[in-house]
């Protein structure tokens, strides 16, 4: 015989809550190498931009005078694998877009800090990940959100969180369990 109070019954282990909130990491990385955004529905990302493909040769003026480079679009950079610096690992992939240059915005999405009832997401390329989610007007880029969850992961969470409360039912149902409602 027990005494037991039935709010006790929706707060979770911290690490299960660690779990969820790694495999809701996963699932952002998935999504995004998908080009699924966690905007709502998770609409596809827009595709890169081909405008102004092989720009070419420019002329610009510098501290030291005037210099001739040669601009190119990341989308040709990116498929060539040649939109990260020197000696760091590229994605090729350009359709869909999978916001995996480097791979280091992606690679920094962390699940921690778990209490009985909640886990922290962190997103520790915080400014990189905001700019595609929101990027400035006089941009004109697209929107390419991987910030919180779409309604698939949130369902997923859902799911994942009645689990664990059907098992907790289960438990306290094969003893004799005495609810005690004073708060």
């Amino acid at each position: 015989m027990k005494n037991f109070k039935p709010d006790k019954l929706v707060q979770q282990r911290s690490s299960a809550w660690l779990k969820l909130g790694g495999k809701l990491v996963t699932r952002i990385v998935e999504d995004s190498d998908n080009g699924i955004s966690q905007d709502g529905e998770g609409d596809k990302f827009p595709p890169y931009s081909k405008r102004n493909a092989g720009v070419g040769w420019r002329t610009i003026k510098t501290k030291k005078g005037i210099k001739r480079i040669f601009i190119d679009s990341y989308f040709n950079l990116k498929k060539a694998g040649k939109a990260t610096p020197k000696g760091v690992s590229s994605s090729r992939q350009v359709s869909p877009p999978n916001l995996r240059a480097s791979g280091e915005m992606l690679n920094s999405i962390k699940a921690q800090k778990a209490t009985r009832d909640s886990v922290e997401i962190n997103y520790r390329s915080g400014l990189k990940v905001m700019g595609n989610a929101n990027p400035p007007g006089w941009t004109k880029k697209p929107r390419r959100n991987i910030y919180g969850l779409n309604d698939d992961n949130w369902e997923f969470a859902r799911d994942f969180i009645d689990k664990e409360i059907d098992q907790k039912i289960l438990k306290f149902n094969r003893k004799k369990v005495y609810f005690d409602i004073k708060a």
